[in-house]
This record gives structure tokens, C-alpha cells and sequence, in this order.
């Protein structure tokens, strides 16, 4: 492991304000700053670094890691004279476990040795999400589910599923387990499994669950139960908040096919207040309005005093009913949105950190947001910003700064040397007022992070760092370290520089024992005076401040940060070194919204596709790799909207994220535990204990660094076409999931047949390789022909019942077509009335009909809808360019009436110890019952383990000692006879047998046997 040392910057070091020629032992606290993840990921490799302050001679560093169970791990590196370094340490699959971790520092110049030791968590640190191709299923349907293992650096986890399983809903099924699948293989990560829904399955929320050898748990949940695709959709555009003064109000209502077509109908609206005093007495708005193609939306707009805004008692809020019926086959759709009704115009906030200390002395930035009622930010508006000291009567002292486009208003402010002072801020704005209140930070040094910079000429950023210091005449070693995910320690380094106030941002390192410019302490004054040029007061607020400004009056070193994908969601930047005997240490925390370095492009070689012809989908990425690819109508999502494989990976690494933050800063809280909430804390520490809440913050321990004494909050709880057209029969909502590898040409093609359904279709790919995991943005194929039926029918009835078919032949051929109209059926099912009509449907246009069935007996019955066209004069089209036909089979399964019942029986058939057959007659009585005939069935099925199936959980039938004696003896006989049941070599008896001496051996039972 000796290639880390090339991750990390040369640099050297140097104390300021104390010797370099030490002449005590460098083996003291104040010499190190040893960081370690506060939760090690099991199984998995952590990093570890150590910045030393005492950069003379070589050394040698040593960590070990013992385990709870005794076994030990150790990782070794000769550090050169220099500030510090890195390593990496094995820790061993013990989730859910607590070790040691023991860091040894060897001077063999000094001829002494620094050792500490910390107790750190071992818990599982992979993430694994898993999705179904689609969000409702019926029973009888296929359920396909994907499971994506993942290390937190969002590359494949190699290795088995330990376990995946199937529950069903709440309620009586809750926590059974329908089906379970043990040890499944994965490839880069990726695997895939499918299971078939029972006919009479239960309806309610599922869940599919996976766990894995380290601990790592995920799940997720879809719904089962009998529903139709909606023939259409409707969608309402409005304002989640309405003004209570506005005068007009407006809702874009659109209704469009799964083919992106208008939809012809009846637009039903209706308006009214609720909430208030006058609530009772309003009668509202009713609108209707006809929609007509190709038109797909309509824009509403109604008066505010119609609704009652602008009477005396005006609402709380607005609802808008929304109804549709479909010209033809009167279908209904319905849908409401509610609006609140708000009094102020715009809101105001700080997007300050309430408990981020200022450090004296240096520019503080603050930032003010507006937002309208309508969502939108509000630019060009002028908001007030008042600032005074909090327990004082001095008069406050305000500017007014204009917002951005982004509605963001900021303002600079500089604290004095006062370590007491408690400043209170207060925005307004169109007598809206938001308030923030900040502390002063005690410390005669003082450090803090500008913004983010680009460079240019190399593949970093930079980020300065803003200094206040005294007595500086010599270099400056930073030491900085980057967190990331909850704990990993993604890049450390330290560079040494001499402060400037200059706005270049080259990166000028010096040598530790060079001198610095004597005069440099002089330019922190200058800048005070051009600052604060609207008083002489130094804690007066400015608006006219800018970066540049700041480099050319305050002293800053530059940190070069490399920015990756690694650093997503968000990451944690700290910076430290010593000053006069003083840590001084500065922290930046950011975000980041793209979290996945590699980049997969899907595309279909063609946009559109004739229903049932071969489509291909096209993917370009880098390879070698193994991509996921999965297609679903987009009208499935209107009843259940699915989140993306995107979402769920970013939703299952930050829960990853926090539970390791989480734990760590409850362990740092044995020591000592920042809450931040309040504004004296922030005053009271500093120094080391503002060092450690902030590594704890990121997900890391840290010793060393000489602890001062601080007072502390109390800990917190524990955490836990153009071809003959074909009878259509395939409208599959999802299809082509499958796994495509990828060469190292970094392309490669799917083919598949598309469904028959006219609908548009989102396509998603999912790439996994050794560097890392890509998503593509999704691929929308249009399925789609100018001539075709458009039908809903039910997927189940009984005999005896009587349903209606209704369905729409749709022209978007460009001429009239006279068209003839066909209804066929099996023999489970009757059409009642016409089975054959004319129409005379125009171009562009649609008609609508609808029929009668008539259930006569059960079984798999089939019900065809033709339809072609005809030279028809009278119509417009005496001549036919091409064969204009289509054919809809939809197939629905006719079940008996009655209710399902199930009756059971067994017995228990014993053999003769022989190997020959064995015959045995068993007679059993059925319950007197009206029956309907044909539906009678039997299965039978034999079992040769009688106990083994009730005794799965075997442990679970011991029953821990509590109580009396008389009732703990009582148990342990119990447990005893459960014991001889099971075979001695199972491994349910052998956990059995450890969890009796558990609960019966380790308590003092001789008292209790007396």
C-alpha cells in the first residue's frame, strides 16, 4: 500500500510562532492530530492521516485495529520528515461491533514513542437499493425486481445477496414472507429476480427486502391489487399559494392521450373558498367548458371576488374541482388542487447556519433570500438589513441591498475584538422581517474560507483562506483535510505559504525556515478602512464589499481542492495549523447535486415505432460495463408514480451518510457535545473542542491536538409500418429488462420487440463498471400508427355478469375514412346488439362506440375488435392510397360465481422402515356445501420433515430465564424437550443450544436450584 503516498501533496511544515528546534519530546498531544472515520465500514478498507507538528526527522506509524472477538489488524508506513501522512487498514466483517483503534508514532531520532488509542464502530457500510419495473402489478402478474450493491464511493460491491425476500401487505399477512431467495449471485453489483403473484394474492403494499453479509439492509415497496390504465390524463397547473389581495386567478388545465394527442370533451370547473369565519356561505364558481383537438390545454382564469378574497371574511383557501368527460365514450376523470391564500407578498430568510461563530475581525458574509407567494424569487427588490448588538441600547445600524436574480440580497459585516458580543440581524422587506442572531468566537487568531474558485490552467479549485493574525513573519503550514459520506477522509494534504493580500490566486509554497514579508500585519487595518466606509464603527454593514476586495486587503493562503463526484452529496473542508501556540481552524461545508462520474447516453434508432415492430435501443458509455435497461408506459405512472433508480441511490447513501454522522457525534459526546444551538456555546469553545464538533460533524474522530477544557451541552439519547397489420394482443406496461454488457468499444444494442400498446414509452439505463455507476437520462420511444382502436376493458368478470366495452377508432390520416366496425367474441362471452358498424370518421379525427357483453360461462375468453376501412364516396374517400386496418384482442378471464373457499385436511402417515412402497388409505369428509360445478379441485403434497418446518426458528422456541426460580426451572425443561426434538448437527440446534446457555448458565442458578 505504499502507492498512497502519490495521493497526497508534498509539503512542509512549519509552526509558527514556535521553534523548529524543539527541545522537548516531540511525543506529546500538541505534536498530533491523528483522524479516523468515527464508523469503519465492514469488510472494507478505511483511511486513516496524521498531521504532525513537528515536521523534523522520520517516523514511523503504526495502527492497529482490535476487534471485539480478539482478532487484530494492522497496517505499517515509514513517514518522511515532513507534515504527516495516510493509511489504509483492513477492517474485519464484525457489523454492528465496537473496536479499537491504536495509533503508535515511532521517533527513532527522539527516541520516543506517541500512542493513543480510541474506541470506533464497526458497521456495514455498502448501500443497496433496490426498484420493481413498475409500481402496481395485479394478481396474476410477474413481479421483476433489481437489487444494486454499491461501496459508498457509488462503485459495484462485489459479492452474494446473503438474503432476499417478499412480504406481503399489512394486516394479516404482515411480515410473512411469500417467497424468499438465498445467496443470489450478483454481476458488478447488479441482480436480478422475478416472481409470479398469486391469483388470489392479497391487495395492499408489498415490500421487497435484501440484506447482505455486513448488515446492509434495503428495501422497497410497491402495490398489488386489480386496476386500469386511464385512457387519458389530466393535469392542472396552478399556484400552491395565492395572494389574498390579487385580483385575477389562474389554472392551466391540459387533457392529453398516453400519445401526447388532445382529447375531445367536457371540461366541468368549479371554484370556492374554505376556511375562515365565512366558510358556509360561499357558493363558489361552476365553469364548463369544451375542449376541442388539437387544443390539448385550456387556460381558466376567474375573478378574485368571485371566490370571496376581497370580501370580509376571505378564505384560508382555494379549491378548484376539475372534471373531464371524454366526447364519445363519457368517461370521467376527476381532480382537485388546493391553493393557499397568504397575506405576505414575499418571504424572507437567512440562508446563514444559526450556529456558525464569527471570527473576529474577519468579513463575515450574510445572505438574505426572497421569495414571492407565486415561488418565484424576488429580483431587483431592496431589503433592509439591520444589525445591532443583542443586550445593548445602541441604536442599530442598517443598509439596504438589492436582491439578484436568484432573489438572494447580500451584505458584509466585520465583528470586533469583543469575544462577548452577541449580534442580532434582522431583513425586511414589505413588512416581512426575518431575524438571525450570531456570536463572536473566542480567539485571538482567527481563520475563515472564502468562496470557491475555478483554476483555469489546471483540473482543481481553489479556496482561499482568510487570515487574522499577529506577529507573523515567518511561513504558514496549513494542514486541510476534505470529509466525504459520512466519514471517509477523501483527500488530506497541508501546504506551506507565506500570507498575501493580493488577488492573484497562484500557489506560491516557500520553505518552512524562509522569512516572510515583516510588514504583512499592516494591511489588516487598510482594510478595516475601506470596508467599513459608511462609519468608523468596525462593526458597521456594507453591501459594496467584493471578493477582490477582499484579496487585496486581507492576508490568505490558497488550498488546492480537486472537486469531483466523489464529493456528493455534500462534504465537509476543514483547515488547521498553530499560531502563537493557538489552533486556529477554519470549515466549509458544501453541496454538490451530481453524484455520478461516469455518464451513459440511451437512444432508440428511431423516435417512433409501429405497434409490434422490432425497436432498438442504442447505448454509448464508457465500457467495459454492464447496463440494466428497463421500459415503462408513462401512463402507469399516472396512477403510481415511481421514483427513479437515480432517487433511490441518492435517498439510501445519505440515510448511509447520516447514520454514520449520527453515531459518531454520539460517541464524541462522551467527551464533549455540541448541540450549536445556542449562541453562548459557539463564545465558550474554541480551539480544539470547535475542531473536534466539526470532524465530528463530517463522520471522523480525531487525537491529539492538546484538548482544553470547554463546558459542554449533555449528551443525547442512544441512537438506534408499412407490413400486414397484426391483431394486436401484447399492451405490456414494461418491458425489455434485461442486462447488456458493454465492450471496450464503450457501445452497445438491444433489440425488442415493442408492445402493441399506442402509448409513449421512457427508457432508463443503469451502468455499472470498476470505476464507478452511471444513469441515463431517459429515452422516450413513441409507439404510434395513424389509424387504430383505442379500447378499455376489464381484465376479470364472473358468469352472469354484464359489462361494457368501450373504445375509439382514431384517424390521423389526413383524409375522411369510411370505416367498418367489428365485434367478435369466444365462447365465454356474448355481444349483445350490432356486431357490425359503419362510420364515417374525418380527417384527424376520432369516433367513439361502445358494447355490450354478456358473461356465459368461465374461462379464458377473448373478445376481438376489427376495424378497416372502406371506399365509401359518400364518406370523401373513394379511393384507398393503402390497406388501413387494425385489430384489438383484448383477453379477459371469466371466473365462477360464488365465493373461493379452501378447506384442509392431514394426516400423519407412518412407514414401516422398509425401502418398498408403502400404501395407505385415508378418507376424509368434505363440508356439505353448494358447489358450483367444474370449479372443484385438490392438491395434495407430502412432507418428510414433520418438525423441521415449525422449528425453522428454532431459537425462538427457548424462553429466557426471568422471574423465580420455580418458573425459570420450569422453562429451562422446556427448553430442554425442544432440544431433543432437533438434530444434534443442525445448525438451528447448535443456535438453540448457545441461546439456553446464554439465559440459563450465565446467571447465578444455584440460588435458584436450591
Amino acid at each position: 500500500m505504499w502507492f498512497l503516498c502519490f495521493l497526497f501533496i508534498p509539503a512542509y511544515a512549519h509552526d509558527i510562532g514556535i521553534p523548529q528546534n524543539f527541545t522537548s519530546s516531540p511525543c506529546t498531544d500538541k505534536n498530533h492530530l491523528f483522524l479516523a472515520p468515527g464508523v469503519l465500514t465492514a469488510g472494507g478498507i478505511n483511511r486513516a492521516c496524521i498531521s504532525r507538528f513537528y515536521p523534523e526527522g522520520p517516523a514511523r506509524m503504526v495502527i492497529t485495529l482490535l476487534a471485539d472477538n480478539g482478532e487484530s489488524t494492522t497496517a505499517a508506513r515509514d513517514l518522511l520528515p515532513g507534515d504527516g501522512g495516510c493509511l489504509d487498514i483492513s477492517v474485519p466483517l464484525r457489523p454492528n461491533t465496537k473496536a479499537d483503534l491504536i495509533v503508535n508514532m515511532r521517533y527513532m531520532e527522539a527516541a520516543c514513542t506517541w500512542e493513543r488509542r480510541m474506541t470506533v464502530r464497526i458497521a456495514s457500510g455498502r448501500v443497496i437499493a433496490l426498484h420493481t419495473e413498475r409500481a402496481r402489478y395485479r394478481p396474476g402478474d410477474t413481479l421483476r425486481a433489481r437489487a444494486i450493491v454499491l461501496k459508498p464511493d457509488l462503485t459495484p460491491a462485489h459479492g452474494d445477496i446473503d438474503e432476499m425476500w417478499l412480504e406481503g401487505p399489512p394486516g394479516a399477512w404482515d411480515g410473512a414472507r411469500i417467497a424468499q431467495w438465498l445467496k443470489v449471485r450478483t454481476r458488478l453489483g447488479l441482480a436480478q429476480i422475478q416472481h409470479h403473484i398469486d391469483e388470489h394474492a392479497p391487495p395492499g403494499k408489498w415490500t421487497m427486502r435484501a440484506k447482505l453479509a455486513d448488515g446492509s439492509q434495503g428495501s422497497t415497496a410497491f402495490w398489488v391489487g386489480n386496476y386500469e390504465l386511464p385512457p387519458f390524463q389530466l393535469t392542472v397547473r396552478h399556484a400552491p399559494r395565492v395572494l389574498r389581495t390579487s385580483e385575477r386567478l389562474v389554472w392551466t388545465v391540459c387533457v392529453r392521450y398516453p400519445w401526447s394527442e388532445a382529447v375531445e370533451g367536457m371540461l366541468v370547473i368549479r371554484l370556492r373558498g374554505a376556511g375562515g369565519e365565512g366558510a358556509g356561505g360561499r357558493p363558489g364558481v361552476r365553469t364548463a367548458v369544451r375542449l376541442r383537438a388539437p387544443r390539448a390545454c385550456h387556460r381558466h382564469a376567474a375573478a378574485a371576488t368571485r371566490v370571496g378574497l376581497a370580501g370580509a371574511h376571505p378564505p384560508q383557501v382555494l379549491v378548484a374541482d376539475f372534471s373531464f368527460q371524454e366526447e364519445g365514450t363519457r368517461i370521467w376523470q376527476n381532480t382537485t388542487v388546493v391553493s393557499q391564500v397568504v397575506d405576505d407578498p414575499v418571504t424572507l430568510e437567512f440562508l446563514t447556519k444559526h450556529q456558525a461563530p464569527l471570527s473576529p475581525s474577519l468579513p463575515y458574509k450574510l445572505k438574505v433570500k426572497a421569495v414571492r407567494w407565486d415561488d418565484k424569487p424576488a429580483s431587483g427588490e431592496h431589503v433592509r438589513v439591520c444589525r445591532r448588538r443583542s443586550g445593548t441600547e445602541q441604536n442599530a445600524t442598517c443598509v439596504s441591498a438589492l436582491t439578484d436574480t436568484g432573489g438572494v440580497a447580500r451584505v458584509m459585516f466585520t465583528a470586533d475584538h469583543d469575544t462577548s458580543a452577541v449580534y442580532e440581524f434582522e431583513a425586511s422587506l414589505k413588512n416581512v422581517t426575518a431575524r438571525l442572531q450570531l456570536a463572536t468566537r473566542v480567539s485571538l487568531s482567527s481563520a475563515a474560507f472564502g468562496p470557491l474558485r475555478a483554476d483555469s490552467r489546471a483540473a482543481r479549485t481553489l479556496l482561499p483562506l482568510y487570515l487574522h493574525l499577529s506577529n507573523l513573519s515567518a511561513p504558514l503550514t496549513v494542514h486541510f483535510v476534505v470529509i466525504t459520506r459520512g466519514g471517509i477522509i477523501y483527500r488530506w494534504g497541508a501546504t506551506t505559504q507565506c500570507p498575501v493580500a493580493s488577488s492573484t490566486n497562484q500557489i506560491q509554497s516557500v520553505p518552512r525556515n524562509s522569512t516572510c514579508n515583516a510588514n504583512l500585519e499592516k494591511l489588516v487595518p487598510d482594510f478595516d478602512l475601506h470596508l467599513n466606509n459608511l462609519d468608523v464603527d468596525p462593526n458597521q454593514l456594507d453591501v459594496n464589499t467584493s471578493d477582490s476586495l477582499l484579496d487585496r486587503h486581507l492576508l490568505r493562503v490558497v488550498l488546492p481542492i480537486k472537486v469531483t463526484h466523489q464529493m456528493c452529496p455534500d462534504s465537509h473542508l476543514l483547515a488547521y495549523f498553530y499560531h502563537n501556540g493557538e489552533l486556529v481552524s477554519a470549515s466549509k461545508h458544501f453541496e454538490m447535486d451530481e453524484c455520478f462520474g461516469n455518464k451513459v447516453e440511451a437512444s432508440w434508432t428511431s423516435r417512433q415505432s409501429a405497434p409490434g415492430a422490432l425497436a432498438t435501443m442504442q447505448l454509448v458509455t464508457a465500457g467495459p460495463a454492464l447496463c440494466a435497461l428497463s421500459v415503462l408506459d408513462t401512463a402507469a405512472t399516472w396512477l403510481q408514480p415511481q421514483r427513479s433508480v437515480r432517487d433511490v441511490l441518492v435517498h439510501d447513501l445519505k440515510r448511509l451518510i447520516d447514520t454514520h454522522r449520527n453515531l459518531t457525534q454520539y460517541d464524541a459526546a462522551a467527551e464533549c457535545f455540541f448541540t450549536g444551538d445556542t449562541a453562548e456555546l459557539a463564545s465558550d469553545v474554541g480551539g480544539w473542542g470547535a475542531l473536534s464538533a466539526r470532524l465530528a460533524a463530517g463522520g471522523v474522530r480525531a487525537l491529539g491536538g492538546a484538548p482544553a477544557a470547554a463546558r459542554c451541552d449533555s449528551a443525547p439519547a442512544p441512537l438506534l409500418d408499412q407490413q400486414p397489420a397484426l391483431p394486436r394482443t401484447d399492451f405490456s406496461e414494461a418491458w425489455l429488462w434485461r442486462l447488456v454488457a458493454v465492450g471496450l468499444n464503450g457501445t452497445a444494442s438491444s433489440t425488442a420487440r415493442a408492445p402493441d400498446c399506442i402509448t409513449r414509452y421512457e427508457a432508463s439505463a443503469l451502468c455499472v463498471s470498476r470505476t464507478g455507476l452511471a444513469i441515463s437520462n431517459p429515452a422516450v420511444l413513441q409507439v404510434f400508427r395513424e389509424f387504430f382502436i383505442h379500447a378499455d376493458g376489464p381484465k376479470k368478470l364472473r358468469r352472469g355478469d354484464n359489462s361494457i366495452i368501450r373504445y375509439r377508432i382514431f384517424n390521423y390520416l389526413y383524409e375522411p375514412l369510411s370505416v367498418e366496425m367489428e365485434v367478435m367474441s369466444s365462447a365465454q362471452v356474448e355481444v349483445e346488439g350490432r356486431r357490425v358498424e359503419r362510420a364515417c370518421v374525418g380527417a384527424r379525427s376520432a369516433a367513439a362506440r361502445r358494447a355490450m357483453l354478456r358473461v356465459r360461462a368461465p374461462g379464458a375468453a377473448r373478445l376481438h375488435l376489427r376495424a378497416r376501412a372502406l371506399r365509401d364516396p359518400s364518406c370523401g374517400n373513394a379511393t384507398l392510397t393503402k390497406q388501413v386496418t387494425d385489430e384489438v384482442i383484448i383477453e379477459i378471464e371469466v371466473e365462477p360465481e360464488g365465493v373461493p373457499m379452501e378447506e384442509h385436511r392431514s394426516t400423519m402417515l407412518c412407514a414401516r422402515g422398509t425401502s418398498e412402497p408403502v400404501t395407505s388409505n385415508v378418507s376424509w369428509t368434505w363440508s356439505p356445501q353448494q358447489i358450483v360445478a367444474g370449479t372443484e379441485a385438490v392438491t395434495v403434497w407430502a412432507v418428510g420433515d414433520t418438525t423441521g418446518p415449525l422449528l425453522a426458528e428454532a431459537d425462538a422456541l427457548v424462553a429466557l430465564p426471568r422471574g423465580c426460580g420455580e418458573q425459570n426451572m420450569a422453562r429451562l425443561a422446556t427448553n430442554l424437550l425442544a432440544l431433543r426434538l432437533l438434530h444434534p448437527h443442525a445448525p438451528a440446534a447448535a443456535a438453540a443450544r448457545d441461546h439456553v446457555a446464554r439465559g440459563n448458565y450465565k446467571l447465578p442458578h444455584q440460588q435458584q436450584n436450591m
